[in-house]
């Protein structure tokens, strides 16, 4: 399962690592910010501002839902 999530900063994706399928990595355009063991952990740090992606980190005025059904789900 894929999902993704807008923002004027740039669109997040969580989608399967290729090389663990048991995981998730969470994407902004080319760049992987992290590798996860579930798609609610990756929407959580998004959440959280804790991506390592500076521009979405530090944009205290930008929000994003913690809950995976706000997200836009792709098969």
């Amino acid at each position: 399962m894929i999902y993704s999530y807008p923002t004027p900063v740039g669109t997040f994706v969580i989608r399967p690592q290729r090389t663990d399928p048991g995981r998730v990595e969470l994407w902004v355009g080319n760049e992987c910010f992290g590798s996860y063991f579930s798609a609610g952990m990756a929407a959580s740090d998004v959440y959280a501002r804790v991506t390592g992606f500076y521009d979405w980190d530090s944009a205290t005025h930008l929000s994003a839902s913690e809950d995976l059904a706000e997200w836009q789900r792709h098969t």
